[in-house]
């Protein structure tokens, strides 16, 4: 018993965040619906255990939606109506990818929550040391991410209460195409769209399984898809903006950073080297931070991302193939769009701020070169050298086998396109 109090107090300790984490001005959004879900609590909540059951509650909810959904298309329908359930699939593929994402969110919370504090005392201490441009930086970083983050969850949110009201507006006003469950195994009536997507009356119909199960399920599924996707870009975001701020840092080289108090023209030679040794030294610490916290997202989403690389490529694919070659309704027409927006827009977010990370990496290489280096002391010009050829190493993110950057996001649009044109012509013969 005293072992497993012991284990279960270390894991809630792990989950806990002080409460100014959470007006974290780039990171709130996302903790504050994490805190919901359970994936981080704070150290003021009264029952902080909670989170953890609320968050194994949470993540299984999803895998047993998810497998619910296949179950009933591979056993149920199987193969050959994947043209004319091609919303369906589409939507039980996605939670598959989804549900990879939230157990690996929920197996590797402890490493998230690392981040998130170093994150934080990072970005505390820049308001405090920062001049306006830095602010400025911030400043421009935090509206970028709330720009994200709502563009795609807007999609999200779209479609789900398209489902919604069209739920709402049949159990209203024609009430016999929703309790229909009968008729739809026989074959001689139609699912309403929140049944199509989630046809778990299907396998078990029962009030709460068949027909609140879906309700819950949409709701899991237009919040959890946008909620982790735009929480790594803002992760990725916060490792440029700390490139930026090093960069613009590099340029100054004031060594007041170091010491407010210093006015250069009263030093010695001697003095003037040493702290702009110190100089150097505090920037070479700040690139191992900053190396080191991009290896740590890239060990959060090597296999998220992996999968969904897998995943979204072969569904874009299918659902290019299923708009040509099927006849689907206007709702299906919507949903499909809707789909293939989200699913480019998801694999757009991590190629496209990776690249942002290697640019900006970059653009610290040049940054050492760009300072008055000549007027350097001998020692200071070597440091400096030293320095550039540490930023010379690639800053880039893989996911297990892929490179993120935008060549490879490019790759996988004119491979999917090319997929669906094989398809289409083996379709016509």
């Amino acid at each position: 018993m005293p072992t497993l109090f012991t284990v279960k107090m270390y894991k809630v300790k792990e989950l806990q965040l002080t409460q100014d984490s959470f007006d974290n001005p780039i990171f709130s959004l996302h903790l504050r619906c994490f805190r919901w879900y359970g994936y981080v609590a704070s150290i003021e909540q009264r029952h902080p255990w909670l989170s953890l059951i609320r968050c194994t509650i949470f993540t299984a909810s999803i895998w047993v939606s998810c497998a619910m959904m296949l179950s009933r298309l591979f056993l149920s329908r199987g193969y050959e109506s994947i043209n004319e359930d091609a919303t369906s699939w589409a939507t039980a593929v996605q939670y598959f990818a989804v549900s990879i994402a939230t157990l690996n969110a929920y197996v590797q919370r402890e490493r998230v929550i690392r981040m998130l504090r170093t994150a934080h005392v990072d970005l505390q201490q820049l308001i405090v040391e920062s001049d306006a441009e830095e602010l400025d930086l911030l400043q421009d970083t935090q509206r970028y991410v709330r720009t994200i983050t709502f563009l795609l969850w807007v999609p999200s949110v779209v479609a789900g209460m398209m489902a919604y009201l069209d739920c709402i507006y049949r159990i209203i006003f024609l009430p016999k195409t929703v309790f229909n469950v009968d008729a739809v195994r026989r074959g001689e009536a139609q699912p309403i769209l929140l049944f199509k997507l989630f046809p778990f009356n299907e396998l078990y119909d029962q009030f709460i399984v068949g027909y609140l199960g879906p309700c819950y399920a949409l709701a899991l599924g237009i919040t959890t898809i946008p909620l982790w996707h735009t929480f790594i870009a803002c992760l990725m975001k916060y490792v440029t903006l700390r490139l930026q701020v090093l960069k613009k840092r590099t340029l100054a080289m004031d060594i007041r950073h170091l010491k407010p108090n210093l006015v250069d023209h009263h030093l010695s030679p001697n003095e003037r080297i040493y702290w702009q040794m110190q100089l150097c030294k505090y920037f070479v610490q700040e690139q191992l931070k900053i190396r080191e916290f991009v290896r740590q997202i890239e060990r959060l989403i090597r296999i998220p991302v992996m999968a969904d690389f897998i995943i979204f490529s072969i569904l874009i694919c299918f659902l290019f193939f299923a708009l040509n070659v099927g006849v689907p309704s206007t709702m299906d027409y919507s949903f499909m769009f809707l789909y293939l927006f989200v699913m480019a827009a998801i694999l757009w977010i991590y190629h496209w701020h990776a690249t942002l990370i290697v640019e900006s990496q970059n653009e610290l290489c040049f940054a050492f070169y760009d300072v008055d280096w000549y007027q350097f002391g001998l020692p200071v010009q070597r440091m400096l050298l030293l320095m550039m050829m540490h930023t010379q190493r690639p800053l880039k993110i893989r996911a297990l086998l892929v490179e993120l950057n935008l060549k490879t996001f490019l790759d996988i649009m004119r491979g999917a396109y090319s997929y669906f044109n094989l398809l289409r012509s083996t379709n016509s013969y």
